[in-house]
């Protein structure tokens, strides 16, 4: 019964977060609601509400901007026209930056809370999935508003943080995050149990996941800390506190899920098969398709990837990955922008109308891993091994056979670790393919980060020489935070031409 009322408040609280249509950064939509409410009953949406951006919105746009999604141009008219001509303005996807933004004030709420009662393990987990979500703020947007975020009516214009400092103060929340959860008084606190939609109230995982997150931030500082004495030294602390004995990284098996009890119902399916699937109680009815489905499928450069025509290997994930549309006897892909019609999203994207929603797969845990060995970030481990156990965890995640791929794979150039002289390249190549359709935002970023894949193509309709490499700030900033996002003086030309600050390659 308590679970029952505990979903019902839940999906109250969802529906009247999307309700909100006008954001400014420093509101919280659901203050009216949450503000006099205990943390387990905040909890679930919070996990909730940003989540649903995350594995729609944010896994989409990373898709379309690395060669992973083409369009169906023979069903629909000028599919992802705006995106593959890369039409960016502030209007450009605007909905990540005011979800993220006000969405995560109810973690912050519970970050805040005093209540009555020992909510150690509510604040830590919350402080985590806030560095979470920012992370990629700044992964997206650089500078950005941290230290005056969701104050409401005490601060309506909150002042933006350098990125570099933003990063640094979320490494520093999440070592908080982690004291909290470790040194909190056991028989007092208050378990999260079933208020937990996201890992049932295990703190142990909720550790992992933190040190991984941590673990990622590094990696992304670690170049630009060699030209910078301030980040080498915090980057150089912090990597000795990730070797300590004892600390624990998100491994095989231990995807980070989130599921508040998703329904084959209409506003209660599971966020990836709402956008990309079936309308509500249609799920595997290919004549009621989203448009997410029907417009979307894999680029003839993925697809040439997966089925040898590239590397002589081929990938058993790619029938997981995409299935057969209409009269097709393989599956095909399309340019993007181009004329054709690629095969559909397939079973190891799309599963049931209930599926869990991704925040973090193991295999991208350990590509991480691995990169982070390879590199001397970590001192224990074997990169290779590492390496070749997350492309296993891919393998198993999707429902492939992986066969022989690992040795067949080994000596290949750009998929195999023997085989390829940059080992990064192996290791993000690997993690493109993973997580295509299942984190499309990392891939955006990685391939930022790295330029890998290598050769991959651009759009046929788009005049720009080079992707994107950021988002510009939102018109909601202009119109409700003008001061202070004003200076940045930003131009179309921002998004191809300005940096994020660890891109120091």
């Amino acid at each position: 019964m308590k679970t029952t009322i505990i979903k019902s408040i839940l999906l109250l609280l969802v529906m009247f977060t999307f309700s909100c249509e006008d954001v400014l950064v420093n509101e919280d939509p659901n203050g009216i609601v949450i503000n006099d409410l205990p943390p387990e009953v905040i909890m679930p949406g919070a996990q909730t509400v940003p989540a649903a951006t995350f594995i729609s919105r944010m896994n989409g746009l990373g898709n379309l901007m690395t060669a992973t999604w083409s369009g169906n141009a023979q069903q629909v008219q000028a599919p992802y026209f705006t995106e593959f001509q890369y039409q960016l303005t502030t209007d450009f996807y605007d909905d990540i930056w005011d979800n993220l933004m006000a969405r995560t004030g109810n973690l912050t709420q519970i970050i805040n809370n005093d209540n009555a009662g020992n909510y150690d393990y509510f604040k830590g987990a919350s402080l985590i999935l806030r560095a979470f979500y920012f992370q990629y703020l700044v992964d997206l947007y650089g500078d950005i508003p941290f230290t005056e975020i969701h104050q409401r009516g005490n601060n309506l214009f909150p002042s933006y943080d350098s990125q570099e400092m933003v990063y640094m103060n979320l490494i520093t929340q999440i070592n908080d995050a982690i004291d909290m959860i470790s040194n909190t008084d056991a028989n007092s606190a208050i378990d999260m149990g079933s208020n937990d939609v996201m890992m049932n109230g295990d703190m142990d995982k909720w550790i992992r996941f933190a040190n991984t997150i941590k673990l990622r931030m590094i990696v992304r500082m670690y170049g630009y800390a060699q030209t910078n004495s301030e980040a080498s030294t915090f980057v150089n602390a912090e990597i000795a506190t990730l070797n300590q004995p004892g600390t624990a990284f998100i491994t095989s098996g231990d995807d980070v899920i989130i599921n508040p009890g998703y329904a084959d119902t209409n506003n209660q399916m599971s966020p990836f098969p709402s956008t990309y699937g079936y309308a509500a109680g249609e799920f595997g009815n290919s004549g009621n398709v989203t448009f997410g489905n029907l417009a979307t499928g894999p680029t003839i450069f993925l697809v040439e990837l997966l089925d040898g025509t590239t590397t002589s290997v081929s990938d058993s994930r790619l029938n997981r990955l995409y299935a057969l549309r209409g009269g097709q006897s393989s599956i095909q892909g399309n340019t993007q922008g181009g004329g054709g019609q690629p095969s559909r999203l397939g079973p190891g994207l799309l599963s049931s109308p209930l599926q869990d929603g991704y925040i973090m797969t193991a295999s991208e845990a350990l590509f991480l891993q691995s990169e982070a060995v390879f590199k001397g970030i970590l001192n224990s481990g074997d990169a290779k091994g590492l390496f070749q156990e997350a492309i296993s965890s891919s393998f198993a995640r999707l429902g492939a056979n992986i066969g022989n791929y690992l040795t067949e794979s080994d000596n290949v150039d750009g998929i195999g670790w023997e085989g390829t002289a940059d080992k990064l390249e192996a290791i993000i190549t690997q993690k493109w393919i993973d997580l295509g359709g299942t984190n499309g935002i990392e891939t955006w970023i990685e391939f930022t980060r790295t330029g890998y894949p290598s050769d991959m193509p651009l759009p046929d309709i788009t005049n720009r020489p080079n992707r994107p490499i950021r988002l510009l700030y939102p018109t909601s900033e202009y119109a409700g935070n003008t001061a202070n996002v004003s200076p940045f003086n930003q131009t179309v030309d921002t998004a191809f031409e300005t940096s994020i600050f660890w891109d120091v390659d």
